[in-house]
């Protein structure tokens, strides 16, 4: 067929690893030391009455010491450590005596680096008219993403054995960690920066599949249009990403060694998504269908109207979690579908009476991280400009632009509160705010005037 186009395409790709320099989430040496540098003093002061004085400044001989940051040293740029630099601790004389008794940050051996597989296949037709259609699948599978884990913690089996059996006694499940000279006191729990703490762990995997649709008609008499329509699903069983942009990021895994119980759609998942552009030319001008000459046309003539229309669906929220278990990460139970019967207003998002407290504190919730029938508020938008150009030369343009966003003024509603249960998911004006948005995620209606010269 002489308008068909088939387009398909793989590839595979490596992220950044935890040999490498990148990030505290992606590595973890293991030791770390920290250098202060006192670039300030603070004056003390000198009217108690008034609180005059206690003015903050550069560090030079005139700050006068007894201040609550006064000098201690001949701090400056040209020497900003007077006693010297802190040794990494691995040079610490206790050597492997060090950091017994407090928590570890450190790294495996050998850790796999994360993997992403990219495939899509698709279809283009150009209709008459300069229409072009174009139908697409879109894939992409990650493997040994990176995620916190916690080597002391133990596995859900352990700690509901030692609780059934021993009781909720700390010193009994700490005395089964496989590390116990690694520990400040507390059960060590993935998340809460107590134990043998992996930061760049490659437990995590996602899949991504989406179809992918476009409609775009080229400028044709003054008009051009572009139309664009996502499906998509994203699973995941790592909430927490490095680069988590969309969506809230919230808790941390109940059993990093059973990472069934996360696995759920993605909180950055948006199942919906639509887009539509156009740009017209105004009829309104010189050699237009409504002729204009002269100062008329340089006022109302030749103007381009250009408008964005975006729709899409919200993001999952997370679910609850039992805020006050010294065991693990533990999530609410659901006991129905929130998404039901719930009036979807800023006051209830969502039915509260479907979460509730596991039976036992040692087991996990059977709530899924994310929740994929009850998300947050999509997205309506839509944006207008207006355009206009003038020629002042050969070489020299004037071009003002008038653009209003968000014209039709509507609110989007943040994600609603899920805290954690501390004193029990309630509602009203004693509660937590449970299932209540007291926040939006976009700004009211805004007009904006420029100009540009280009010469």
């Amino acid at each position: 067929m002489q308008h068909l186009v088939v387009r398909g395409g793989a590839g595979f790709y490596y992220g950044p690893s935890v040999q490498m320099v990148s990030g505290s989430l992606v590595n973890s040496d293991g030791f770390s030391t920290s250098n202060n540098w006192n670039a300030t003093c603070a004056q003390p002061i000198t009217n108690p009455t008034t609180q005059s004085g206690g003015n903050t400044v550069i560090n030079n001989p005139s700050c006068v010491p007894g201040g609550a940051a006064s000098v201690t040293g001949p701090y400056s740029l040209s020497n900003p450590f007077p006693t010297g630099l802190v040794p990494p601790s691995q040079l610490h004389p206790n050597g492997l005596e060090t950091n017994l008794g407090s928590n570890l940050t450190t790294m495996l051996h050998s850790q796999r680096t994360a993997e992403t597989y990219n495939f899509n296949f698709g279809l283009e037709y150009e209709f008459p008219q300069q229409i072009v259609l174009s139908v697409g699948y879109v894939g992409s599978r990650g493997l040994f993403l990176p995620m916190v884990a916690d080597l002391n913690q133990l596995t859900l089996s352990q700690i509901q054995q030692i609780g059934n059996t021993l009781g909720p006694d700390p010193q009994n499940f700490l005395n089964a960690e496989p590390y116990p000279q690694f520990n400040t006191g507390a059960i060590s729990i993935t998340g809460q920066t107590n134990g043998v703490i992996v930061s760049g762990f490659p437990g995590g995997d996602s899949e991504y599949s989406s179809l992918q649709t476009k409609v775009q008609k080229r400028m044709t008499k003054h008009f051009t249009t572009l139309a664009s329509f996502t499906w998509a699903k994203l699973m995941t069983d790592d909430g927490n990403p490095p680069l988590g942009f969309v969506g809230s990021h919230a808790g941390s895994v109940q059993d990093w060694r059973d990472m069934r119980y996360e696995h759920s759609v993605s909180p950055q998942d948006v199942k919906y998504q639509f887009t539509w552009q156009a740009s017209y030319d105004l009829p309104v001008g010189k050699d237009r269908a409504v002729n204009l000459n002269g100062v008329s046309n340089a006022i109302l003539g030749d103007w381009t109207a250009n408008g964005i229309f975006y729709l899409s669906s919200g993001v999952p929220i997370n679910s609850p979690y039992v805020g006050n278990n010294m065991f693990l990460n533990q999530r609410a139970d659901m006991t129905c579908d929130p998404s039901k019967g719930a009036p979807r207003t800023a006051a209830v998002w969502f039915t509260p009476d479907c979460f509730a407290v596991p039976a036992s504190q040692y087991i996990p919730g059977n709530a899924p991280p994310y929740l994929d029938h009850l998300r947050t508020m999509g997205a309506n938008n839509l944006d207008l400009t207006l355009s206009k150009s003038f020629k002042l030369g050969e070489k020299r343009d004037l071009r003002f632009d008038i653009s209003s966003y968000n014209v039709a003024n509507r609110p989007q509603f943040s994600a609603p509160n899920v805290p954690s249960n501390y004193s029990g998911w309630t509602t009203g004006p004693n509660g937590n705010e449970f299932g209540q948005i007291t926040t939006t995620s976009n700004s009211p209606r805004q007009f904006q005037f420029g100009a540009r010269f280009t010469f």
